[in-house]
């Protein structure tokens, strides 16, 4: 029996071969989104769940204010030693410095790890690890390491390496121990242990921020009332008497998913995002398939009452229809497999999830095809007992709500890709296009001669020497002040931090700053400054020329630049102020040595780094030296690689959504064409033409469309108005774009159901009528 059942339903695929076609490409695609979507989703909140004590252990954390992030997980080492010493709260705290390493034997052999350098406290509180074999030298001597499993087999291809010589960053080490291979699944992962001279040296300074401390309270401790503990602690100490004011604590298994984490390829908002829309493609699929299915059920009322009549029972059509409905469902799931399999080493190089996925995707399509049968069981039973239900009102519901989705996502996907070409080619205040940075740390006569090769290639129009980029910054300095002329309250705690950059007028010409009022400085300008525009709102100037900052033996405000946007575009421009090189007691540098700010000319970037790399191949030494060359507007492209990311997964989900929709509207007007013959040819004879037969029909989709439109629009403005107000520069959500759609997706259905109709209108009404 079920095998003439699952004849039937391979018949009627074939009967219905381009609606049964898209059904099932539609729902592969929305299960293989979905499915992917959510086991990146739980990898990212299942971080760090192995650790014993996990679900009471925090890292510490505070606001980056002069950063170009939103946060900053360093601190000093001395915050670990201070809440061990001080807070009984705490039962244990370590503080760890990561960062990728490259390691070299004497063979040659290269590899850049992550390495972690850390005592033996991080050991204690977490024992990440443990010592196959050695000892744990590499805890207290700066120049031995110990290597886990993975990373002595990738070099030497074995684990019997005790030892052995290895040069990490052209610092030689022993290798002392080998580690039991780490669990990859965590934020301290680590595939070398070492310790610094460094690391020593900065232990006891509260000015050193490089360590990320982690902390773990004891049980049934209140981690907010520990934060406000921390925020009130007083160290004693003249220069940092409030040393954890600023701290925050998050939870180690919240922190990679969390906004925090500025290295994550996709934001996990963004990623919980592209979850829903691949359910909204399931659901658009779902509902197409569900509605051609149960108009077929209709079609088929003579088959339905003989098989009653010879004997047929609810079950034997519950496993007739199911067996017809799950048939379609099961060669989604199979595709929707292969599309898996075949997106896997992308989504595992974005994602960076190891080990077999395919079990708990099998979980995500039983769960599919348990809800799709249970939504077709009500219609089965309705059409065994012949209850009335207009299957119209049902068909129109389902059209509407696929147009919701298509224009939902469409508009959303607009506004995306309007806000990132804004955000990548409008005005932020300095100029980022065709501008490179060559960062180098070489000999003064290699650097002289490198110059001088540089200045003679035809395809740069400006270069800058001796000064640090303003994009990206390597170094900040920051004053706090709590005086300045005009300061209109008398409150010393009302203090404004400002950051200072030692450049002047070349500096400010360079990037193409605009001077919106004052003077620019000249060069023997010691004791006068230019601000931006936030830095005169913070200090409360209205008039702010002429005004003096106390700042070091004080300066002179003589012109204001227009804000500038060197941070994330959800960061506002901090408050910031330039002076010569001399000023606030610094020092004329050499303007022939440093970095070396390029403009290049526009298509010439490739010529560009082949010309420098050939430079310092004919004239480096080799001797610890290398060289970096920066496009400033690859580099600054970075703070949008999220945003870059969703846009292309939104926009396939698009015409994803758009083909299914199109489609199913189409296979509707088919059926409504085969079922509404008779009625199209007493039209006919009545003297309806077929241009008024065709316009009945865009009368009805057309209705649809603005039902549709009404519910979407709103909703789709709501959602982007907010998204949209995270960004210091919007672009504006223009009227073309609600026309520009709903035209085009006005054009598409007129394309959809316009030959169709057409066809039918200009049957034969005697021929048609006579086979009726």
């Amino acid at each position: 029996m079920i095998q003439h059942y699952c004849k039937i339903a391979f018949r009627n695929i074939l009967k219905y071969k381009i609606q049964s076609i898209i059904s099932i490409i539609g729902l592969a695609v929305g299960f293989t989104c979905f499915a992917l979507s959510n086991l990146w989703i739980h990898y990212e909140i299942t971080y760090d769940k192995f650790y014993e004590g996990v679900e009471r252990t925090h890292l510490l954390y505070q606001e980056a204010t002069f950063s170009e992030s939103t946060f900053s997980t360093y601190s000093s080492y001395m915050l670990a030693t201070t809440l061990r010493q001080e807070f009984p709260e705490v039962e244990a705290a370590c503080a760890v410095y990561q960062r990728e390493t490259g390691l070299k034997t004497k063979e040659g052999k290269t590899a850049k790890v992550n390495c972690m350098y850390a005592d033996s406290t991080f050991l204690e509180m977490f024992q990440p690890t443990s010592i196959l074999s050695g000892s744990m030298e590499f805890l207290y001597s700066n120049n031995k390491i110990a290597l886990t499993e993975e990373t002595a087999m990738s070099l030497f291809g074995s684990t019997e390496v005790l030892g052995q010589e290895i040069e990490t960053d052209d610092t030689p080490k022993t290798v002392c121990a080998i580690l039991k291979n780490v669990e990859r699944h965590s934020n301290l992962y680590f595939a070398a242990w070492a310790m610094s001279s460094q690391f020593q040296k900065v232990k006891s300074e509260w000015g050193v921020h490089r360590f990320q401390t982690y902390v773990r309270l004891r049980k049934g401790m209140d981690a907010t009332s520990f934060q406000e503990k921390m925020k009130n602690y007083e160290s004693g100490n003249q220069w940092y008497p409030k040393p954890l004011e600023k701290y925050k604590i998050i939870p180690l298994t919240q922190y990679h998913y969390s906004a925090i984490n500025e290295k994550l390829t996709l934001k996990f908002n963004y990623l919980v995002l592209f979850s829903i829309a691949s359910g909204m493609i399931i659901l658009c699929a779902l509902f197409n398939y569900l509605s051609l299915f149960i108009t077929r059920m209709h079609t088929r009322n003579r088959e339905i009452e003989l098989r009653k009549v010879c004997g047929s029972s609810i079950r034997n059509l519950f496993i007739l229809f199911g067996t017809e409905y799950l048939f379609v469902l099961l060669l989604s799931g199979l595709l929707g497999m292969t599309f898996i399999e075949l997106s896997l080493p992308k989504f595992r190089e974005l994602s960076e999830i190891n080990g077999n996925i395919y079990g708990e995707s099998f979980l995500y399509f039983i769960g599919i095809l348990f809800i799709s049968y249970i939504l077709l069981i009500p219609f089965i039973v309705r059409r065994y007992y012949r209850q009335s239900g207009n299957l119209f009102l049902f068909r129109k519901c389902s059209i509407v709500f696929q147009l919701i989705i298509c224009i939902l996502f469409i508009f959303c996907v607009s506004i995306l890709m309007k806000q990132l070409n804004h955000l990548a080619n409008g005005d932020i205040g300095w100029e980022r296009k065709n501008t490179a940075v060559l960062r180098q740390y070489v000999s003064p006569e290699s650097y002289a001669a490198v110059s001088a090769e540089i200045d003679k290639m035809p395809c740069i129009v400006e270069t800058l020497k001796g000064c640090e980029p303003l994009f990206p910054r390597y170094s900040t300095l920051t004053y706090r002040i709590n005086s300045w002329e005009g300061k209109k309250s008398t409150d010393k705690e009302d203090r404004v931090d400002i950051i200072c950059i030692r450049e002047g007028r070349e500096f400010i010409n360079f990037y193409n700053l605009k001077l919106i009022e004052g003077e620019m400085l000249k060069p023997d300008d010691a004791d006068k400054a230019i601000i931006n525009e936030t830095c005169a709102r913070r200090l409360g100037l209205d008039d702010p020329i002429g005004k003096k900052i106390n700042i070091h033996q004080g300066v002179t405000i003589v012109g204001i630049v227009k804000d500038f946007h060197i941070t994330a575009p959800t960061i506002p421009a901090a408050p910031t102020l330039f002076c010569n090189k001399g000023g606030l007691g610094g020092s004329d540098s050499d303007a022939n040595y440093g970095d070396i700010l390029i403009k290049y000319r526009a298509g010439t970037w490739e010529d560009l780094k082949k010309r420098v790399d050939d430079v310092y191949a004919k004239i480096s030494t080799g001797n610890n030296e290398y060289h970096s060359l920066l496009n400033i507007e690859e580099e600054y492209s970075k703070f949008l690689k999220s945003e870059t990311l969703l846009l292309k997964l939104l926009g396939f989900a698009s015409i994803i959504c758009v083909l299914i929709a199109a489609f199913g509207i189409f296979s509707f007007i088919t059926l409504s064409c085969e079922q509404r013959r008779k009625e199209i040819a007493i039209r006919k004879v009545n003297g309806a033409s077929a241009k008024e037969i065709l316009a009945m029909f865009v009368k009805e989709y057309f209705i649809l469309l603005v039902a549709a439109s009404v519910i979407a629009f709103p909703i789709g403005y709501a959602l982007m108005k907010k998204w949209l107000e995270s960004y210091i520069e919007q672009t504006a959500i223009s009227a073309w774009i609600y026309l520009a759609i709903f035209s085009g997706i006005g054009l598409l259905i007129l394309l959809c159901i316009g030959w169709r109709v057409w066809q039918a209108a200009r049957q034969n009404p005697a021929e048609v009528i006579k086979s009726e």
